[in-house]
């Protein structure tokens, strides 16, 4: 789950046209709607992003007529994502800016937002058994089928992009970056490692992972992970990538879209597959040269919508308003941008304000 909820300070604070008690303050590179006699310029406060659900408590009561959830809203020709409370909300203590602050406030992801997990034999365990234990290596050894103990790949990290409104200094790196579609899917992970090397009487071993988000996906869970594992033979993919790059372990990162995922915004008939990362242990490749080798193995790859963006002369506000548009991957609003630098190394998100509208997110 994010750090929905964090400690931060009111950057700036602006009039509203027509709007005598409220304002609109700027926290991070996010833009809120508070009320005037409440917040100043300087202000630590408690910033919850959207996407977060809090708990039915009193204090969040004015929050039962949107069940209880903040969503991106645009009201008197301003937009505001997010809500903040003052520090007095908080058990008393000492808070820095940036702390997490999420479970302390009891909130939650909403659901939607969050990737549907396929069933695995590991979950099916953990409630079976508690969850410490289920962590604990040892005890899945005991529990779990040999060829189910390994979990997720532990030398990939997860697919997670930083959101613009997060991360705003990213706009000042002297850098120039590609911007390719954001698609609306669940993303997937699939790796090939080698275990074992080749040598005398021994031969050599890999092990294939496919995974969702969060967990890997056995092949008898008959997900559109697998699905598309299959159909694009990804395994036999990575061992020609392992060959090309000499190392001993690759990965495959992509958008999985499939006719029961997200409302199927691009009606596709079957699961299908989009990469937007191709990584080994030297690193992350730069989004041009991932997509020139994926389409030579047969891979699709996200769109690409524009190369060498100088991005220095943006804000954020301008970073939004350019990820508004239509998909190039069908009729529908795209999900946003993602922007990479030309090395690999650096990127974050922008999500469509428009899209978040639409579909009340």
């Amino acid at each position: 789950m994010r750090n929905l909820a964090h400690i931060e300070t009111i950057d700036w604070i602006s009039p509203i046209e027509g709007k005598d008690r409220i304002v609109l303050a700027g926290i991070l590179g996010w833009t809120v709607i508070v009320q005037k006699a409440d917040f100043a310029v300087g202000d630590k406060v408690v910033f919850c992003e959207i996407d977060s659900v809090f708990p039915e408590k009193p204090e969040f009561e004015f929050l039962r007529k949107n069940n209880f959830r903040i969503k991106t809203m645009k009201m008197a020709g301003v937009l505001s994502q997010g809500i903040c409370f003052p520090l007095s909300m908080l058990p008393l203590g000492d808070y820095n800016v940036g702390d997490d602050v999420t479970e302390l406030m009891g909130i939650t992801q909403y659901e939607p937002t969050m990737d549907k997990e396929p069933s695995s034999v590991a979950q099916t365990l953990s409630k079976k058994y508690p969850k410490f234990l289920m962590r604990m290596k040892w005890f899945r050894k005991l529990v779990l089928p040999k060829d189910r103990q390994g979990g997720f790949p532990d030398f990939i990290s997860k697919t997670d992009e930083t959101r613009i409104q997060n991360a705003p200094q990213m706009l000042k790196l002297p850098t120039l970056w590609t911007a390719t579609e954001k698609v609306d899917g669940q993303s997937g992970t699939f790796t090939l490692c080698r275990t074992h090397k080749k040598g005398f009487l021994r031969k050599e071993k890999f092990d294939f992972a496919v995974c969702s988000r969060n967990l890997r996906i056995y092949e008898e869970d008959n997900s559109s992970y697998w699905s598309v594992a299959k159909k694009y033979n990804i395994k036999n993919v990575l061992m020609e990538l392992l060959d090309h790059f000499g190392t001993d372990w690759v990965a495959i990162q992509g958008e999985c879209v499939a006719p029961n995922v997200q409302k199927n915004k691009y009606k596709v008939s079957e699961p299908d597959l989009y990469v937007f990362n191709i990584i080994t242990p030297r690193g992350r490749m730069d989004s041009i040269s991932a997509e020139k080798l994926a389409n030579t193995y047969g891979l699709k790859f996200v769109p690409v919508l524009a190369e060498n963006m100088k991005l220095s002369e943006m804000t954020v506000e301008d970073v939004l308003a350019y990820s508004n548009g239509m998909s190039r991957l069908g009729n529908t609003l795209r999900e946003g941008i993602v922007f990479r630098s030309q090395n690999g190394v650096n990127s974050f998100e922008a999500v469509s304000p428009e899209f978040l509208i639409k579909y009340n997110a």
